[in-house]
């Protein structure tokens, strides 16, 4: 489980992630409303826990339009003064959503330390080609096109021709970071003039 935690201070939003429980596996300390919400454009976290006198840096408005965007995380307001009193563990602890891990064959994906496995051996992928490992394993056994792929990876919508090029090096560097090969280990299938899908041996 992943926290973000904003506070008025450096060490105020330290005290309050040492508060944390086993669950939390980390956290990110931010300062500014700025730092927040780089921090939320990219590895969301599960949680954003915010101590209450930082909001006087925040823009009524702001906070508002986070709260309404629905995809952002949950939001728990602490008093910082009062810290001690509160079982921030306990807070944070109801949040707790054991994440998923997809097997495909032999790969799995452990989602909660962003990593793949195959064979015993564990490989950490970067961030775009672990995105697009994840979206095939979510639609497994299916075909799913360029466009879609592209879409869930980068996040806007590219030309045809860029898309495919892009999918077409990220996917080689997946196989050769995991070890697979055309032949003999494919699991991802390029479906030609359609998009890509990932399955175990035997279906192939």
């Amino acid at each position: 489980m992943h926290v973000l935690v904003f506070g008025l201070t450096q060490s105020a939003a330290e005290r309050l992630a040492a508060r944390l429980g086993e669950e939390v596996e980390r956290y990110t300390v931010a300062v500014t409303w700025s730092d927040v919400l780089s921090v939320l454009d990219g590895d969301i976290p599960d949680l954003v826990l915010i101590e209450r006198v930082a909001l006087a840096r925040v823009e009524p408005t702001a906070l508002l339009n986070l709260m309404e965007a629905g995809r952002w995380p949950p939001l728990v307001f602490v008093d910082g003064l009062a810290a001690a009193n509160q079982d921030v563990a306990a807070v944070a602890k109801r949040f707790f959503r054991p994440s998923p891990q997809y097997r495909v064959g032999e790969l799995c994906i452990d989602t909660r330390k962003k990593r793949v496995g195959l064979g015993g051996r564990w490989v950490t992928l970067p961030p775009l080609q672990y995105r697009l490992l994840l979206t095939l394993a979510k639609r497994a056994g299916e075909v799913v096109d360029y466009q879609e792929l592209f879409r869930a990876v980068w996040g806007y919508d590219g030309e045809d021709k860029e898309a495919r090029e892009l999918l077409k090096v990220h996917v080689r560097q997946i196989r050769r970071r995991l070890g697979l090969d055309s032949e003999h280990r494919p699991y991802i299938r390029s479906v030609r003039g359609f998009g890509y899908m990932l399955a175990p041996l035997e279906e192939e």
